[in-house]
């Protein structure tokens, strides 16, 4: 067995069939089954069970496909680490991303990339929380940008603390409730929020809430903070998120910030993986990103 049998493996796993993994490998379709036979023949055991549209491994299958992964992240690391070494720093570099990070420290962070590693290729892609720490975890992404809430305590991540700022809920300067405020849970449960989501620390302060109350929580939920933005200066929503997010409206004018009877802390963390760390330029990246964020 040799690398190569282990891709194909991982492959046919993820997508259910040989022939997905045969074009997501880039190989023709009998070219894998073959590779897999012989491999099952040497081995002694089967892999898969298959039909005329699936495949579904064995316990076998199984087996080697979730110790392969690990195994595979590791060569990879280990390939980008060496090719940045050998080619000066002109690898391939993939950073995740949330909604409140890809405004900040994001921008600010690939200017100072760009300067200081011209040659590097550089990958930013959005995802949701989840998708974003099995996407790090499995070496699609080399670094992520996210919300301290989103990894447990107890993870083996590396994570670095970049900035912190505090969560603001806004309105527009007319809006009926700066007269009730500082707001609690009673009340900001009557009024429609527009934001990214519930954060654990803000649904512990709600407590239970009743099926109206949550639907006004959940009024507008979406992942683009520009969306969010725009909300309250158009209606009776308030918003909730960041309060860098809110800046420019707050300077402005156009938004005020709406007084809650307790406040909530912000964390904006980068987040990688032991073998990740290893390389000097992951560790230059969490320098410029602490920079970036006080820029």
């Amino acid at each position: 067995m040799d690398l190569r049998h282990l891709e194909q493996i991982v492959a046919i796993c993820r997508a259910g069939s040989f022939s997905g993994a045969a074009r997501e490998l880039g190989v023709a379709q009998p070219t894998l089954s073959k590779s897999i036979a012989r491999l099952e023949t040497s081995l002694g055991v089967k892999l898969f069970e298959r039909s005329s549209t699936k495949a579904q491994p064995t316990v076998y299958g199984r087996f080697v496909a979730d110790n392969a992964e690990a195994l595979l992240q590791n060569v990879n690391t280990l390939g980008r680490m060496l090719e940045q070494m050998a080619r000066g720093e002109r690898g391939l570099l993939r950073i995740g991303v949330g909604p409140a990070t890809r405004l900040r420290p994001l921008p600010v962070l690939l200017a100072r990339l760009r300067d200081a590693y011209p040659d590097l290729r550089i990958v930013v892609r959005y995802a949701g929380p989840r998708l974003m720490v099995r996407a790090l975890r499995s070496g699609r992404f080399d670094a992520v940008f996210c919300s301290r809430e989103i990894v447990p305590d107890d993870d083996d991540l590396i994570r670095v603390k970049l900035f912190e700022d505090r969560y603001a809920t806004v309105a527009r300067p007319d809006h009926p409730a700066h007269a009730r405020a500082p707001l609690g849970p009673a009340e900001i449960g009557k009024l429609r929020v527009a934001s990214a989501g519930l954060t654990p620390d803000f649904a512990a302060w709600l407590g239970a809430t009743a099926a109206l109350e949550k639907e006004n929580l959940e009024a507008f939920l979406s992942d683009d903070y520009d969306l969010i933005r725009a909300a309250p200066l158009s209606s009776d929503f308030i918003a909730r998120g960041p309060r860098f997010v809110f800046e420019r409206e707050l300077k402005s004018g156009a938004l005020v910030e709406l007084r809650l009877a307790s406040e909530f802390r912000y964390e904006c963390w980068m987040l990688t993986t032991p073998g990740h760390w290893a390389s000097p330029l992951i560790k230059a990246i969490a320098r410029l990103s602490r920079s970036s964020s006080k820029a």
